[in-house]
């Protein structure tokens, strides 16, 4: 039996809520050696919140989870980074090409207070410049920091000096502080007042950044990423234990605090569910 929506009010979804919808590739460019941005023309019913995540799937290769680096009427844009095989065919498709797409998924930002400090770390600086542009948008502070190895591989640079204050960390000292993000945002805390940290990241850099920011009193949102096969809670690939929070429906943004209680930043699980180090 099939059922009619329309017959339920306030009803759980169904798996048919979470239909493919095809997305068109208009724009790539090159972020940096490794990140090629995708802007895709696809109409959603409403834009997704920053830090929320799609389900992309390229025929022929597996469907996995997306961070959302743009989006805004009739389009979204992802940012991948080439890690293994199927990222690598995400990177051969070219101008005209389509791409399938579920969601938005899971639960994004909390864009309330009045200023941000937003630190990125990696690939972790795709959902951050999205957030970065609402705050803008909105006309709240929001204070960008960035680290990478090298300046080569730092992300939304040039974007994010445009919206507001711009602080980088690499490693190697070619940009900004020479070090790690998270000891510039030592420095950044000393200097400023925020009501609000987002971050996302590589979760050894996040959890300095929770516990920095928890010392100052300062409530810290972190964006996680997990293995995930469904985008909705049903398949358990992305749990966290031992609270047994999914990160594609309780997350992937999480209160810092309540991520403390958990295994993150020491165990994650892998493609058959077995949990293993990170």
């Amino acid at each position: 039996m099939r059922f009619q929506k329309s017959r339920f009010k306030n009803r759980p979804p169904f798996y048919e809520d979470f239909d493919f919808k095809r997305a068109k590739l208009k724009k790539i460019v090159h972020e940096s050696p490794r990140v090629k941005s995708f802007k895709l023309k696809i109409n959603l019913i409403e834009p997704p919140k920053p830090g929320q995540f799609i389900m992309v799937w390229l025929p022929g290769a597996e469907e996995v989870p997306m961070s959302i680096s743009d989006a805004g009427k009739g389009f979204i844009r992802i940012s991948i980074s080439r890690k293994g095989s199927t990222t690598a065919r995400f990177h051969e498709l070219e101008r005209g090409d389509s791409l399938f797409i579920r969601g938005p998924f899971g639960n994004g930002f909390s864009l309330r207070e009045k200023s941000h400090l937003l630190v990125g770390g990696g690939d972790g600086a795709c959902s951050l410049i999205y957030a970065l542009k609402i705050l803008s948008k909105m006309g709240k502070k929001g204070m960008y920091a960035v680290g990478a190895k090298n300046a080569s591989v730092l992300l939304f640079v040039g974007e994010a000096r445009k919206m507001g204050k711009l602080f980088t960390a690499t490693e190697d000292g070619s940009s900004g502080h020479p070090g790690l993000v998270s000891e510039l945002l030592g420095v950044l805390l000393a200097k400023g007042k925020f009501d609000s940290i987002l971050t996302c990241g590589p979760e050894g850099m996040m959890y300095e950044v929770i516990r920095q920011g928890l010392k100052k009193g300062i409530q810290v949102q972190a964006s996680l990423e997990r293995y995930m096969k469904c985008g909705f809670g049903i398949c358990g690939s992305c749990v966290l234990d031992p609270l047994g929070m999914r990160v594609c429906v309780d997350g992937p943004v999480f209160d810092g605090a309540l991520l403390l209680k958990t295994e993150f930043n020491r165990l994650k699980r892998d493609a058959s569910g077995a949990r293993v180090p990170i």
